[in-house]
């Protein structure tokens, strides 16, 4: 009895340490897709009017990985779930619009 309440509490501790490691990495997805964006507009200035809508940012894994150990002190996220998270905050928050990934990239690889 002792015994499955004990492996009862260890799971229910991983399962809100996943939550939690996953809701700091969509935290740290979306820093990583304004940033991208705030980037993008400040160009903006200097391209002609016309061309606004051709000229791209974009944001990678990599800036995923960076600013989750910048804000949250991820030291060792894996590129597998920073890329299915950023798929995942970049298909919601309409990214394709002005950025691109290569968070996809990233799934061709493992399939």
């Amino acid at each position: 009895m002792f015994r499955r309440r004990a492996e009862r509490r260890r799971a229910q501790a991983l399962a809100k340490l996943s939550a939690h490691f996953d809701a700091q990495l969509a935290t740290a997805t979306d820093i990583a897709i304004t940033a991208a964006r705030r980037d993008l507009k400040a160009t903006w200035p200097s391209i002609p009017l016309a061309h606004r809508l051709t000229v791209r940012g974009s944001v990678t894994v990599a800036d995923v990985q960076a600013t989750a150990w910048e804000h949250f002190g991820l030291a060792a996220v894996p590129a597998d779930r920073a890329a299915a998270i950023l798929r995942s905050r970049y298909e919601s928050r309409t990214g394709a619009m002005d950025l691109d990934t290569d968070a996809y990239d990233h799934q061709e690889k493992q399939s």
